[in-house]
């Protein structure tokens, strides 16, 4: 060892000035970072390659000599050990000497081998051999469990420093990121239903290796050398500093996490190809190396997530986020309108001072801060830029746009602007006011300037991290095709068709819009009064392909049958007859619920934990339907607007209006336009009762929230003219229920608890995305809990404003 004894950073700083030898330390440092972070099995050998690409220092061969000469050590172990360790004093490596490259090699290929193991903690592969492997609950798993979970499963992949890690071994790319390898991994679900997170478990390296064993005996021989190791962390520390900016806001080091999280394989592979299309061959070269070669279709199509990853993460993020971005605009990538991608099992990675997480839409790929107040800061940063306030001419122009808004000067104006106008009307204003602003926005954002304004507009509240706009629901395409067809029959037809052909081509746009949304709204009110939403996988968010079945299904075998006939029953597709009886059914079988409400009594290990914890919050749903949870008079008036529905619009002429308009044959009389009129008003009057009980998808947005000084809150939610007003803070906040800051389905009619707590949704989409992580939510038996102290002594070793206004 060195008899100069332990150095501070400022020391080993002037002692090893040369930049080269320190490239060099740093990926050292990173590779036994790697190292130490794999898990090994118990009969682990150093590769013969990995032993002869380990060069000592003077102060490694003396603590080799220690180990082996007074402790049998065997040479391989105390060689490896001392690269695990690597500094004390002195380095114990020789650094300028040692053939990085062959060192890379030998670690690739224990890799490649699967001699070293690292945890595939993208999708949901892991987490349901864990839910196949492990009934209880664990804190940690015992090297046995952990080398059972990982068998037969893909290398994890990862990115420390300049070196990717995958199912192809060890590369040294370019560029750096900071995807470092770990055994603590986001794995289970806990018992809890009112638990929304995935919990990390401890996986378990092997403690019989010789490697393992005798790590505590070297880090014995170096105190006895000298007590206290030099300051190697932080001379580290102060090499890397300048390399990351915690507070780059355009920070895209998440987007890994929603690559594994947020695309299905099929789409993976769509990247894919383009990546190696448009990586000016950079992508196609380390395929070739991986040993695929040819049409990028027929060998990517082999490949699992894990391969897949390790191929794309060869690309920088920035390249990776404009590839995806395009592969989305371009329609290769197919993400429903609304649908809002995210990491799942790594929904608590965040990156920087922000909080950043990378999201994805069908306007494409975004980096959200975690703060909707940085939301806020990052769009007046934006139109703070737009216009130099050193040019007159400039300044002028913004005076001009702001002429209307106070202030005493230009700059003035423009602040009370900013704080005063919505997001949408500052970009318009702003942004939209000259070709080089919205170019220059374009450019900040990555986006690409064409089409009309409004998708342009779209596309920069979307990028900068604000909810985009209210999409039309169904019940909006019925009320438009219902008010051009009131607005026919009253007004004096000018065409030279008849009356009855020009009444028949406005009518058939009508009933097919009528029947869509009265299905629509069924399925939901079945959905969300019958479905217990606190169990489901997805809890309170509506998917409609799955909801129909279950209607389809509940609603049929809701009634008898007699002889085999199948009178009025739903199906796919279903005309207005059935659908009238279909709300008939509901009520119907709302009321046979009555009186037995014990068939439907939760099971106490499905109440969540806070219930026997807290009485500061409530669980309302002692029912699996949480129809029998509502209030009395909640109970009474869904089932009498039900059945008013069904008998209301049987009675008011919409269905012989129907059957005249559309079915020309027959001895069925084409109705006048006075009685089209009338059902018109009719039909109006019962599909406004049946919005009035929120059995309709209606899409509630936030208008205003105030906090008073003693923390008490006020919301008020607006959707086509109806406002509701919630109060806080709630005592049902933990049941899982979608924040009211985000568009929520508010079912007004079904209130659990006085004044106003009722039932809210979220929308779902059926996607690739969404289809892959159905059913994912599978929680372990809470009664048998291995705690971390019962693993001890068995071998174990983680809301934007919405963009509303002109």
């Amino acid at each position: 060892m060195s008899s100069s004894g332990a150095r501070t950073r400022t020391e080993l700083a002037a002692d090893y000035p040369d930049e080269e030898w320190r490239e060099r330390f740093l990926d050292l440092r990173t590779l036994v970072h790697i190292l130490a972070h794999s898990i090994i099995p118990s009969g682990f050998k150093a590769s013969d390659e990995l032993n002869r690409a380990i060069v000592l220092s003077d102060s490694g061969k003396k603590l080799r000599h220690q180990l082996v000469a007074n402790e049998s050590v065997e040479t391989k172990d105390a060689n490896l050990l001392c690269l695990l360790t690597l500094t004390h004093v002195d380095p114990l490596i020789d650094i300028e000497r040692i053939d990085m490259g062959k060192l890379v090699d030998a670690v690739s290929e224990m890799i490649r081998d699967k001699r070293i193991l690292y945890p595939m903690i993208f999708g949901r592969g892991l987490y349901d051999e864990a839910v196949a492997l492990f009934p209880e609950e664990r804190d940690e798993l015992k090297h046995g469990d952990t080398m059972r979970l990982l068998q037969d499963k893909p290398q994890g992949v990862f990115h420390d420093g300049h070196y990717l890690i995958g199912p192809f071994g060890l590369q040294r790319l370019e560029f750096e990121r900071d995807l470092h390898p770990s055994t603590d991994i986001p794995l289970q679900h806990c018992s809890d239903i009112s638990c929304t997170a995935i919990h990390n478990v401890g996986l378990s390296t092997s403690r019989e290796a010789g490697v393992n064993q005798h790590r505590p005996l070297a880090s014995k021989m170096l105190r006895q050398f000298a007590n206290e190791p030099s300051d190697w962390s932080g001379f580290a520390a102060d090499l890397i500093e300048e390399r990351y900016n915690p507070y780059e806001i355009n920070d895209a080091s998440t987007l890994p996490f929603l690559l594994g999280d947020g695309l299905h394989d099929t789409e993976l592979r769509k990247l894919l190809k383009r990546v190696v299309d448009t990586s000016d061959g950079r992508t196609r070269t380390w395929a070739s190396s991986f040993g695929f070669s040819g049409d990028v279709d027929k060998w990517s199509a082999e490949l699992d997530r894990a391969s897949l990853l390790n191929l794309l993460l060869t690309e920088p993020d920035d390249a990776l986020a404009e590839a995806l971005d395009a592969a989305v605009q371009e329609g290769e990538i197919e993400v429903p309108d609304g649908e809002v991608r995210k990491p799942v099992v790594n929904h608590r990675a965040r990156s920087g001072a922000w909080g950043l997480r990378s999201e994805l839409s069908s306007m494409g790929y975004r980096i959200m801060p975690g703060s909707s107040t940085v939301t806020l800061l990052r769009l007046t940063s934006l139109a703070r830029s737009l216009f130099d306030p050193e040019s007159a001419d400039e300044m002028n122009d913004l005076a001009w746009l702001l002429r209307g808004h106070p202030g005493t000067t230009t700059e003035e104006r423009l602040e009370s602007f900013l704080r005063t106008a919505s997001p949408r009307e500052i970009l318009s204003t702003l942004v939209l006011s000259r070709e080089g602003n919205a170019k220059k926005a374009a450019e900040v954002l990555g986006l690409n300037i064409g089409g009309n304004d409004d998708s342009f507009l779209d596309a920069m509240l979307w990028k900068l991290g604000f909810v985009p706009n209210r999409r039309p629901d169904i019940r909006d395409a019925y009320w438009r095709n219902h008010n051009t067809l009131e607005k026919f029959v009253v007004t004096p037809l000018k065409t030279n068709d008849s009356a009855e052909e020009a009444l028949r081509k406005v009518a058939v746009n009508y009933f097919v819009a009528l029947e869509r949304h009265l299905f629509d709204s069924l399925i939901f009110a079945t959905w969300a009064l019958l479905t217990d939403h606190s169990m489901a996988g997805r809890p309170f968010e509506f998917h409609l392909q799955s909801a129909r079945d279950f209607t389809i299904a509940t609603l049929n075998s809701s009634v008898e049958r007699k002889d085999g006939v199948e009178r009025n029953d739903l199906r796919e597709g279903p005309v207005l007859a059935e659908l009238v009886q279909g709300f008939m059914r509901l009520s119907n079988h709302l009321e046979s619920l009555r009186g037995r409400e014990d068939d439907f009594r939760r099971e106490k290990d499905e109440y969540p934990r806070f219930v026997k914890q807290t009485d500061l919050q409530r669980f309302p749903f002692e029912h699996t339907i949480p129809y029998l949870d509502l209030t009395a008079s909640s109970q009474v008036s869904l089932r009498k607007t039900l059945r008013d529905v069904s008998t209301r619009l049987g009675d008011s002429g919409i269905l012989s209006a129907r059957n005249g308009l559309l079915h020309a044959e027959g001895k069925q009389r084409t109705p006048t336009t006075e009685e089209v009129n009338s059902a018109l008003d009719r039909a109006r009057e019962v599909l406004r009762s049946l919005e009035q009980i929120g059995c309709v998808r209606v899409t509630f947005e936030v208008v205003s929230s105030e906090t008073d000084q003693w923390g008490r809150s006020s919301t008020l939610l607006s959707a086509n003219g109806t406002e509701i007003r919630v109060a806080g803070p709630s005592s049902y906040e933990l049941l899982g229920m979608p924040s009211l800051h985000r568009k929520v389905y508010l079912m007004q009619g079904a209130v659990f608890a006085a004044p106003n707590e009722m039932l809210r949704f979220r929308e779902g989409f059926d996607s690739l995305y969404a289809g892959y992580w159905r059913d994912f939510v599978r929680r372990p038996e809470p009664a048998n809990r291995a705690s971390a102290a019962q693993m001890a002594d068995s071998g174990a070793d983680v809301e934007a404003p919405a963009a509303t206004g002109a």
